[in-house]
């Protein structure tokens, strides 16, 4: 008699700590520790530069002036702290793996498994969204300010969208947490399967997400990208921007950066996350499916790059689409559709919305893949 298989099943290769040792992850929080004060003063220094819509009387400029002044002293006092730090930070890149894992809690309940031909179909939800979510220094150049305040109005709002699944997950957040301030309207479908989210590139409003989405959704791949000192050459400060969030069990998942970066673009370590979820079995296998999560060149005037961003990413992908179950999850500027014969021209984000196992059939909820608009217009990329 066949033994029934584990379920949730053991997450194979994903391991919490991004780091092959604990004394190498260690020495990873030691670096960044020494390098936050001086980062932070960097950060509000820059953040004083951006343009305001303050009156420019004395008292405000001398309040200003006070501020920068106590910023400069708190940078002079991080640097001697800061260059050991990012002498320690560069090559302990070199054994990091481009992302961080955040298991499940101990009371996460996933969906049922699906088993066909038992349940000859099954619907799963998709959320992909961009959050511009910067540092705050950076952040202040545009007009979606307080990315920590605006991190938690997020978690709130998709946690308050979730619905018990019809498969039966549940889950396990504590009662009583407060809802920030303000109002925010959205339309967030019910009973999300998988969330991806685009420019969560601060880390401390990518922890604020977690404290949301994790104990209510599940395994979490936050903090993706190749840092340090990457082929080009380039310097990585600023992750992907990437998080993807899985109410089914993920059992590998892998990142690959673009080697194509232009302007500010070539700070960030954009590229394709890739990932394996389980969610079911046939015949005692494991039905599996991947979820490609990207975000391209974004700065206005550079075509060239996201052109071969996406000529890239859609040859990793060409051999993935014939095999197995696959969705896309994009955000890309609508300025790649505005050159004619561009290479990424009526693209459509999310793909693979069929998926199929032997005799069983599964489709993704609400996603409908309009016919590719003609070349030069219309949208290329669709985030629902």
């Amino acid at each position: 008699m066949q033994s029934t298989p584990d379920w949730p099943p053991t997450p194979g290769a994903l391991r919490p700590s991004p780091f092959p040792h604990p004394v190498l992850h260690a020495l990873h929080r030691l670096a960044r520790a020494l390098l936050f004060p001086a980062y932070w003063a960097l950060d509000q220094l820059l953040g004083c530069w951006a343009p305001v819509a303050r009156p420019n009387c004395r008292k405000a400029l001398r309040a200003a002036a006070g501020a920068v002044a106590a910023l400069l002293l708190l940078l002079l006092v991080g640097l001697p702290l800061a260059l050991p730090g990012l002498l320690l930070w560069l090559p302990l890149q070199a054994w990091r793996r481009p992302f961080c894992y955040r298991p499940p809690p101990q009371c996460w309940a996933p969906p049922a498994p699906w088993r066909p031909p038992a349940e000859p179909a099954r619907c799963f939800g998709f959320l992909s969204a961009n959050l511009c979510l910067l540092p705050d220094g950076l952040a202040r150049f545009n007009n979606l300010r307080h990315s920590q305040r605006r991190a938690e109005a997020v978690g709130a709002v998709l946690l308050a969208g979730l619905r018990p699944s019809r498969y039966g997950t549940t889950g396990c957040s504590s009662p009583g947490q407060g809802t920030p301030d303000g109002v925010l309207t959205a339309a967030v479908p019910a009973g999300l399967d998988f969330v991806c989210l685009q420019e969560v590139f601060d880390l401390r409003a990518a922890r604020r997400l977690l404290g949301h989405l994790a104990p209510n959704l599940g395994p979490v791949l936050y903090d993706v990208g190749s840092f340090g000192l990457q082929p080009g050459p380039y310097l990585k400060l600023l992750g992907s921007g990437l998080l993807l969030v899985s109410r089914y069990p993920l059992l590998r998942a892998a990142f690959r950066s673009f080697p194509h970066a232009r302007r500010e673009d070539a700070l960030a370590s954009k590229g394709l996350l890739s990932a394996q979820a389980q969610v079911g079995f046939l015949d005692g296998r494991r039905i599996v499916g991947f979820l490609h999560c990207t975000h391209l060149h974004a700065p206005s005037g550079e075509p060239r790059g996201r052109d071969g961003q996406h000529v890239g990413k859609q040859s990793r992908l060409s051999s993935w689409r014939r095999q197995v179950p696959t969705l896309v999850c994009i955000s890309a500027s609508p300025t790649v559709c505005s050159l004619p014969g561009a290479p990424g021209a009526g693209w459509s984000a999310l793909v693979g919305s069929q998926i199929r196992a032997g005799r069983g059939r599964g489709c993704a909820s609400g996603l409908r893949l309009p016919p590719p608009p003609p070349q030069g217009t219309g949208p290329c990329a669709v985030n629902s």
